[in-house]
């Protein structure tokens, strides 16, 4: 999988596209919250359902079999965010992920 498969969905507001990028056994914290995979697909609702939901510059730091440095602008119910995310990849999935998101 690549984070562009992730990006794509997201953009497309396909929410099974978004969680078959993510792996079933998940261990994500955001913001020192610890979130499971549904909590993680309801916060993916709750975006996508928003129509004002806009992802820019969006990069790739580093990426390859195994892991993934990246970072992007995400505007939701008009406040722009930055989000900083660290991923490790398991069967070619998402399976662990520490994300950082603050208001800018």
């Amino acid at each position: 999988m690549a984070i562009q498969d992730w990006f794509d969905a997201m953009a497309a507001k396909d929410i099974d596209a978004v969680m078959a990028t993510i792996h079933e056994d998940i261990l994500c914290v955001m913001n020192e919250q610890l979130l499971t995979r549904e909590d993680l697909k309801q916060g993916f609702q709750n975006s996508l359902a928003g129509e004002d939901w806009i992802m820019s510059d969006f990069n790739v730091k580093f990426e390859d079999e195994h892991s993934l440095t990246f970072d992007f602008k995400g505007t939701e119910d008009g406040v722009l965010h930055q989000y900083r995310m660290a991923a490790v990849y398991k069967d070619g999935l998402v399976f662990r992920m520490i994300t950082y998101f603050e208001p800018l």
